[in-house]
């Protein structure tokens, strides 16, 4: 079996693996704390709740006296860890490419949120606050182009538009290679949800036609198919960066790869391999979408990196290498 020898474990992950909370107490995501089965989530409000146990008389008769137990009843105060769900927000992550398309490129990057209704408006927000310190300290590091003072003033869902209206900081600074990342950030994040194909922008209120001092034509909604030259060529957004997952992993995104095929390791923490094979997308002639299952077992919590990349077919070596860490769960 082929030893992968690129394997980088990101993130600050061997606090991690002690149980250490990533970037200042801000989790990306489920990670063990302890031996019970307990986890580390985003802070959010609990709920308080009473359990209320009764037991009944019961009376006991000896050849010589009877005695009875009355009934007592016992409240027991519970607090439960708030009721929590997964999203994605996209930042860019170095590397992932080949020496003439080197990166950095979008990345799918899990966050915890407290469950709620507007979980689009919540994964915009999460997009301003940007990578944690230590992501931002990882190697290969996370980053993004979306300012930190931009404000989200609201966002609509018609039709499988979404109009998103951030404030004027969101276009300012940077050149061009930072507003169209900033752009394709937010376009990825809101439509990773099912109602959503395509994003509209508006900026104080006013919709956009020119987007930014760098004059990007805006005078339509936009997709996903617009910044394919941010796109790393083997793009896995499921499962993201950070998150966890259950067996057997189910791995899905697109590729644009030489005859559709590409290669894939799964690695524990030791940077031993558990796994690997090869697929495919679904188009030979260019961008195609991949969705396969890889066999697996963990009988506890288990970090694993899966690994995608192809070999160059001018020299054999392994390049558009793009590397998740995930929590396997059992």
């Amino acid at each position: 079996m082929k030893r992968l020898a690129i394997l980088v474990l990101l993130l600050g992950l061997a606090a991690a693996a002690c149980g250490e909370p990533i970037g200042e107490g801000q989790p990306i995501t489920t990670r063990p704390v302890g031996d019970g089965g307990e986890v580390t989530t985003t802070t959010a409000a609990t709920t308080t709740t009473s359990v209320t146990t009764t037991t009944a008389a019961t009376t006991t008769t000896g050849a010589e006296e009877t005695t009875t137990t009355p009934a007592t009843t016992t409240t027991v105060v519970t607090t439960p860890p708030p009721d929590t769900m997964g999203v994605k927000v996209y930042f860019m992550l170095e590397g992932g490419g080949t020496d003439y398309r080197p990166g950095p490129f979008l990345v799918p990057v899990y966050r915890e949120i407290p469950r709620t209704q507007a979980v689009a408006a919540a994964a915009v927000r999460l997009l301003i606050e940007g990578p944690t310190d230590d992501e931002m300290a990882g190697v290969p590091a996370l980053s993004s182009a979306v300012p930190a003072d931009t404000m989200l003033l609201g966002i609509t869902i018609t039709d499988g538009l979404a109009t998103v209206d951030l404030s004027r900081e969101f276009e300012a600074g940077g050149g061009t290679f930072s507003m169209a990342a900033r752009l394709a950030q937010m376009v990825f994040t809101v439509t990773q949800f099912p109602t959503v194909q395509e994003v509209e922008f508006h900026l104080d209120g006013q919709p956009v036609s020119i987007f930014s001092s760098e004059g990007i034509i805006m005078d339509h909604p936009v997709g996903r198919d617009g910044f394919q030259d941010l796109t790393p060529l083997i793009f896995a957004d499921d499962p993201a960066y950070g998150a966890p997952a259950t067996c057997p992993l189910r791995v899905r995104g697109v590729a644009a790869v030489f005859e559709a095929q590409f290669n894939w390791t799964l690695a524990d923490w030791d940077g031993r391999v558990v796994a690997e094979g090869g697929a495919m997308t679904d188009n030979g002639t260019g961008w195609g979408a991949f969705d396969f299952t890889i066999p697996c077992g963990a009988d506890q919590r288990e970090f694993v990196s899966l690994i995608l990349f192809d070999y160059s077919a001018q020299d054999g070596t392994m390049e558009n290498v793009r590397e998740h860490p995930i929590w396997l769960m059992p």
